[in-house]
């Protein structure tokens, strides 16, 4: 459905569609840490622009081409989080909240004081997507799609592999998991990591995408954003980040060309899904009875298991046969 869109959308929906995208790139890197961890970081968008920003100032500041400005952006956001992450994850629950906060309002404030780098509130202008981009906003949508669902994949593969069980069993018992043997802190590091190189793909495509990059970009109503739309979605699944961003924007293009008041729309939503859905809208309905959908859910399990089961008893056969010789 998505790959057909351009054919039967205007340029209005699929350029709403592009930034919910870009969006949800940001809401995936919030809730792997909230949904397998049940770690909240308030400082993801400050990865988002650290990419955003050295791409920005590569770019238009020193002329340099393309591929450099991206890569530097990628990976220097992915050297940052392992620098912060040794730093946090010294504390944890509330302590790891506010820490998070803390380092991500202090990069806020750096894009806000450094201005011969960063051009102040101004932000950086004229920043132009290379020609791998495409010159339309349907070759950009395409590229953007093909990343997303790169990334959806990979995250989706790594949730249902034995690290993201590792990550929900430190999630619910970390000091079980101490005992077990696994080293807790770098497990939690690599997490940390990859939620921020999520947050930095959305930031490149997001500079390539708007043209210019300002300290708006990682304040704390950028975090409070992707938190929210978590929350509305659900942070177990990636369909329900897909959800919560797609509800956010859409919110956000409509409401606020209505009324001004369109933040209070926001809240008694954010309201009405914590008390009838608290496990966000995808969470909830999973869980709830529908008789055929939960027939192909239990023979689509059925199937896993009889394979998990079959690839273990071939592994116990060759030990054996290893064994043996």
């Amino acid at each position: 459905m998505l790959i057909s869109l351009p054919a039967w959308v205007s340029i209005f929906v699929l350029t709403l569609i592009t930034k919910i995208l870009l969006f949800a790139l940001l809401v995936m890197s919030f809730s792997f840490l909230a949904g397998q961890l049940g770690l909240l970081s308030l400082m993801q968008s400050a990865f988002f622009g650290i990419a955003g920003y050295a791409v920005a100032i590569l770019q238009v500041d020193y002329r340099v081409p393309f591929p450099i400005p991206p890569l530097v952006g990628f990976f220097g956001a992915i050297v940052f989080s392992a620098l912060i992450g040794a730093l946090v994850f010294r504390t944890r629950e509330v302590y790891f909240l506010m820490l998070t906060l803390v380092l991500g309002q202090i990069v806020w404030v750096l894009a806000l004081q450094l201005t011969s780098f960063t051009h102040g509130t101004t932000g950086i202008l004229g920043i132009y997507a290379p020609g791998i981009f495409g010159k339309s906003r349907i070759a950009f949508y395409f590229l953007q799609l093909a990343v997303f669902l790169c990334c959806a994949g990979l995250l989706t593969k790594i949730i249902r592999s034995p690290f993201g069980l590792i990550l929900r069993g430190i999630r619910d018992s970390e000091s079980r998991m101490v005992m077990l043997g696994y080293p807790i802190f770098f497990i939690k590091l690599q997490a940390f990591v990859l939620s921020a190189a999520l947050a930095a793909v959305g930031g490149i495509f997001f500079v390539y995408f708007y043209g210019v990059m300002n300290p708006d970009v990682i304040s704390l109503e950028t975090n409070i954003n992707a938190m929210i739309s978590s929350i509305l979605g659900g942070v177990d699944s990636v369909a329900g980040m897909l959800l919560g961003a797609a509800i956010f924007k859409t919110l956000d293009s409509s409401l606020s060309a209505v009324t001004q008041r369109y933040m209070l729309v926001y809240g008694i939503l954010f309201l009405l899904v914590i008390l009838a859905l608290p496990k966000g809208i995808v969470g909830s309905l999973s869980g709830a009875k529908f008789p055929l959908l939960s027939a192909i859910a239990s023979w689509w399990r059925n199937v896993l298991r009889r394979q998990a089961f079959k690839a273990s008893e071939d592994q116990t056969s060759k030990n054996k046969l290893k064994i043996k010789r």
